[in-house]
């Protein structure tokens, strides 16, 4: 069951910033698992950004995604609650995207069909966090307080030449030998090209010293890094990544039966060259952390 509030401002500095129309909103949200003894259910309070994709007449085609918190209320417990290996904090991470059908049946109401992809987990900041990934269909009906008229502006020329780019980024992750927190830092090199208005292909290298990997020995092997290829999608300002990584080196204790893993990352442009945003590094449907993000576009 989910309860939303959206809005949409159809000047052109909105528009300029992802080339589109959209929607920003709150949403609230209340999923009851399959096993409730074991799993519960989740409440999520959550932001989401919706850009119009595609508009003709009564029919109209949405992107939305976004993250928010969420509230657990069965959670891992070693004594009472052992099988429950996806979920051990209460308050954990949503993410999430969803792509929207909507056909006006009148001026002001119209009918609604989605189809929902849900990531929750606790970003790796507490163990066991196998994170669940859950897909969902939803129908509904909306009810415009305000019919848009949308005004026709243009898109920017497509631009295709390559955007090299340089990252950091930066967490704090558990140490379970030192039984603390410890920093894992790391750098990106990329680039990537447009193939289409919103949509560009790229790959790159990274490389992150984790420090949650000592031991308290001199020869604590603490470096990984590999190569992946990614897609971005593009909407203006906003610049949503799904990469794809295979590891070049890392410690025989880290990962020992993982040769690749993903990068989700959602980067905001503050100015011509200079963005900031956040990362997600997961193993299949594993996350292992989220990080903090500071990219340099040349």
């Amino acid at each position: 069951m989910s309860l939303r509030y959206d809005r949409m401002r159809l000047d052109k500095k909105r528009w300029d910033a992802c080339n589109c129309f959209h929607y920003l909103g709150l949403r609230l949200t209340h999923h009851r698992f399959g096993n409730p003894d074991v799993l519960g259910h989740a409440t999520t309070l959550a932001g989401s950004f919706e850009p119009i994709l595609f508009r003709a007449a009564r029919w109209q085609v949405s992107l939305a995604s976004g993250m928010g918190a969420s509230y657990l209320n069965r959670v891992y417990n070693e004594t009472t609650n052992p099988e429950n290996t996806f979920f051990s904090a209460p308050i954990s991470f949503l993410l999430f995207v969803s792509p929207h059908i909507q056909y006006a049946l009148t001026e002001k109401w119209s009918a609604n069909i989605a189809f929902h992809y849900n990531h929750i987990s606790n970003g790796g900041q507490r163990q066991p966090n196998r994170g669940m990934n859950f897909p969902t269909l939803g129908l509904g009906a909306y009810y415009y307080l305000q019919t848009p008229e949308f005004p026709g502006y243009l898109p920017e020329e497509l631009n295709n030449r390559w955007n090299p780019y340089l990252e950091v980024f930066a967490t704090m992750k558990n140490n379970p030998i030192a039984n603390t927190r410890s920093p894992a830092v790391g750098t990106s090199i990329g680039a990537y090209r447009k193939v289409t208005g919103i949509n560009a292909l790229g790959g790159g290298w990274e490389g992150t010293w984790d420090q949650s990997l000592s031991a308290g020995t001199e020869k604590d092997d603490l470096i990984n890094h590999g190569v992946f290829v990614a897609h971005h999608f593009l909407f203006g300002r906003f610049d949503f990544s799904q990469r794809m990584a295979f590891y070049l080196r890392k410690p025989e204790n880290y990962q020992p039966d993982k040769s690749f893993y993903q990068r989700y990352a959602i980067l905001y442009r503050l100015s011509k060259h200079l963005r900031a945003g956040a990362s997600m590094k997961t193993h299949g449907h594993v996350a292992e952390n989220i990080e903090l993000r500071m990219g340099y576009v040349f």
